[in-house]
């Protein structure tokens, strides 16, 4: 698997994310006409702006097309529109609004459901992977795996890994997009206002990443200290009979008890660090209305602002503080993701791994098979073979005879290709 985790979601889900992020850029047009419509109600339908001089009727959905000079500057007509008294008007502005919700809402379904249905199946995808090289580790390699850490690594700690997946690109774009196009309609109504709601944006963007860091490294040590406490258990339960036989069980019962008593440590340090972030992001997010209500009156009461564009950019800004706050979550959670795909593969990483079973040739049977000075060696260096030379004919029968100690087993592995710690060792060939 690739070392790096945006490398390895690209390779293998880039048509989905082209094709979702078409769809993002496809949406924003219907956002920002949905932040549009409500400043138009206010100012033209209920103010009357759209019909001065005692004027009973208004034009509504004209729409036409300047073209540029170098092009003759002609206007092209899309909809002559159509005449409306004040009510009526009113109720078309209305039910525009509800369309472009609704449309709005669609596209963030389909680009949900989109998200989902490709992270899992990248997440099936890194599982089946994983445990694909699981099946390739060397003999003296899988023997140090821990089951319960094997199973456990496969099935749960790759489970936030594959939620991200559908993140990884498409969130960002998701909502930097919409965060950029919320504070370009604020600050095409107003530019003190947009500069306020700008500096906040900043304000969230550069202070709570860096308080985050310590939950960051906190959510680490809560992840291996979980995966230790589940080996711990697996452990004991392997070898149950032997703890009632020896009566160890009060021991082993304080161990895990210690084992819990950390992890829960670091789960309280991990929530009072959380939910400080939290609250001073929410505090931020809060205090935003205030300059809108008193710098924006001041504007309107001058006169350089009408009502319309103040509820326009109040509306505007409620719909900003959520994407940067989802994006500053993103940032957080691809940190966190990333160090954990580094553990997980970390993990799967051997120096040297089986052959994969199509990449084995079939090897010729026939002729003698010729060892000689074979020399084996455990991991501390002890000789378990030395010197070793031997022709055995095939086809034939033959017998190794000896104690325990006497390196048959050894031989066996060894030509059972079950020991690859030897340079040059292989699949026994013809000779």
């Amino acid at each position: 698997m690739d070392p790096n985790l945006f490398r390895f979601v690209w390779r293998h889900s880039r048509r989905e994310q082209i094709g979702i992020l078409l769809l993002i850029l496809a949406s924003l047009p219907f956002y920002f006409a949905s932040l549009d419509v409500p400043r138009i109600i206010v100012s033209d339908a209920l103010q009357g702006h759209a019909f001065p001089d005692g004027r009973t009727t208004a034009n509504v959905f004209a729409w036409a097309i300047t073209l540029p000079e170098f092009l003759g500057g002609s206007k092209v007509v899309l909809s002559e529109g159509i005449e409306l008294d004040r009510l009526s008007y009113l109720m078309a502005l209305s039910f525009l609004f509800l369309a472009l919700v609704l449309i709005n809402g669609a596209f963030k379904y389909v680009i949900n459901i989109r998200k989902g249905i490709m992270g899992e199946r990248i997440l099936r995808r890194m599982r089946y992977e994983l445990f694909a090289t699981l099946l390739r580790f060397r003999p003296e390699d899988i023997r140090s795996v821990k089951p319960s850490e094997a199973a456990s690594m496969i099935k749960d700690e790759v489970e936030p890994i594959g939620g991200f997946v559908g993140d990884a690109f498409v969130q960002p774009v998701f909502l930097g997009t919409q965060a950029l196009t919320a504070l370009f309609f604020i600050m095409l109504q107003n530019f003190w206002l947009g500069f306020i709601a700008l500096a906040v944006v900043m304000v969230q963007a550069v202070v709570i990443p860096r308080l985050r860091r310590e939950q960051i490294r906190l959510g680490r040590e809560r992840q291996i200290a979980a995966r230790r406490l589940a080996g711990r258990i697996g452990e004991v339960v392997q070898v149950a009979p032997a703890l009632h036989i020896h009566g160890t069980a009060a021991f082993d019962k304080a161990e895990i008890s210690k084992r819990l008593a950390q992890l829960f440590d670091i789960r309280v340090a991990l929530f009072k660090r959380k939910f400080a972030v939290k609250y001073l992001n929410n505090l931020l997010a809060q205090i935003t209305p205030f300059f809108f209500y008193a710098v924006g009156g001041y504007f309107a009461l001058k006169g350089s602002l009408n009502l319309g564009q103040l509820v326009a950019v109040i509306a505007a800004y409620r719909d900003l503080p959520p994407p940067i706050k989802e994006l500053i979550d993103w940032d957080q959670q691809r940190i966190d993701v990333a160090v954990k795909y580094q553990q997980v593969i970390s993990q799967f990483t051997v120096d040297k791994l089986l052959p994969e079973a199509e990449e084995e040739k079939p090897e010729n049977l026939e002729g003698p098979l010729r060892i000689e000075s074979l020399r084996v060696a455990d991991r501390r260096g002890s000789p378990l073979l030395d010197g070793l030379s031997i022709t055995i004919d095939r086809p034939s029968h033959i017998a190794l005879v000896g104690s325990g100690s006497s390196g048959r087993e050894t031989l066996v592995k060894v030509l059972g290709r079950r020991n690859y710690r030897i340079p040059g060792i292989g699949p026994a060939r013809k000779t």
